[in-house]
């Protein structure tokens, strides 16, 4: 009964923050159903946070939450080497996808970035990415370690990402590419953690690279032709996203190539104070 905690814990938090949300309506009767729901989100990850030390001290009998999830910030120089190598490595990705539309002339011109998109990038990895690491490499990979152990646990808390970021308005034939490539960059940032030695801050650096730099791109840096295939952008006309693509599936299944190499050099580790055994694991 150990997994009854896990899936109870939003089920109890989003209700909760849902209902403190619609408080709002006493202020604003003219709020938007989307920007209530964004008003929703946020005070459930607020309560979320302000539940997780206990969490941990309970549950995974740990008086240091954040070293346990990856964040420590007493070696902040380290933190920062980690971060950045993640973020050098997000901009190298993309670099290479650059590089490849360009040298296909499927880029027709690049544009100057304007202070408000880059405001808008830096308020996404500070904002967005910097929670769902905590949540999903951070939260959840502990207790899906704890629950299925380090090999299992990797492969089902990057289904749950995949599947955590379902979009209705796409269809069912862009769906499937996207959340295999989704799945594939959960596999990604778990093995990641697991070379950083547990630490959070590499993950947060390359999710982060990825999300920042891209939206960068997307909001008109770079014009991309009519001509360029989509399914080379993304996983249909209608949503742009590499994440989905052809190219960037392919890219990510290269890294986790590249990556389950060294993750066995390194050794197996993963900075966890979940009551599991890693011994003889291999993701």
């Amino acid at each position: 009964m150990q997994w009854v905690p896990t899936i109870t814990l939003f089920l109890f938090l989003y209700p909760f923050g849902w209902i403190i949300s619609h408080f709002v309506y006493l202020f604003n009767r003219d709020i938007s159903s989307s920007n209530l729901s964004i008003i929703g989100t946020i005070i459930t990850y607020i309560l979320f946070l302000c539940i997780l030390p206990s969490w941990g001290h309970i549950r995974w009998k740990t008086n240091n939450l954040w070293v346990s999830i990856g964040l420590d910030f007493k070696n902040k120089f380290q933190a920062l080497n980690i971060f950045f190598s993640g973020f050098i490595f997000s901009f190298l990705l993309l670099s290479i996808l650059v590089l490849v539309f360009f040298l296909c002339g499927w880029v027709d011109r690049f544009d100057n970035i304007k202070f408000t998109e880059l405001l808008n990038a830096i308020l996404l990895i500070v904002g967005i990415v910097v929670a769902e690491e905590i949540v999903f490499r951070g939260w959840l990979m502990e207790e899906m370690v704890l629950l299925f152990g380090l090999r299992r646990g990797i492969i089902i808390q990057s289904i749950i990402f995949s599947l955590a970021h379902y979009r209705s308005d796409i269809g069912l034939l862009a769906l499937i590419p996207f959340f295999t490539g989704l799945f594939l960059f959960g596999l990604v940032l778990t093995l990641r953690r697991t070379i950083d030695r547990g630490s959070l801050w590499g993950c947060i650096g390359l999710h982060g690279g990825l999300v920042g730099i891209w939206y960068l791109i997307d909001s008109g840096m770079l014009v991309f032709s009519i001509d360029t295939p989509y399914f080379l952008l993304g996983p249909s006309k209608e949503m742009v996203n590499p994440i989905g693509s052809i190219f960037g599936i392919t890219i990510l299944l290269i890294t986790i190539f590249f990556q389950r190499r060294l993750f066995a050099r390194t050794g197996r580790f993963l900075a966890s104070t979940v009551n599991a055994s890693f011994k003889d694991e291999t993701p």
